[in-house]
């Protein structure tokens, strides 16, 4: 478990650097970019904890790690 939540970890923090595009704020989008980061973090540690099948979680991680922003509102909004 703890491997895996390092792997998530390390992908999660590669989002920064896709955060620069539309926050303009130099490597990785900055404040805004680490906001959205401790965000994923934590729905993906909710994620995990969830009693959901297996399948859904590793649905709603792959989401949310491709699309932080996006995914991390669909997730609050549909996933819960």
């Amino acid at each position: 478990m703890k491997h895996i939540l390092a792997v998530l970890l390390l992908l999660s923090i590669s989002t920064l650097a896709l955060a620069d595009p539309f926050f303009g704020y130099g490597w990785g989008g900055g404040i805004i970019g680490l906001i959205i980061l401790i965000l994923d973090i934590i729905a993906i540690i909710e994620i995990i904890g969830s009693g959901k099948s297996n399948g859904e979680k590793v649905l709603w991680i792959v989401v949310i790690l491709l699309l932080p922003l996006i995914g991390l509102i669909l997730y609050y909004l549909l996933g819960r």
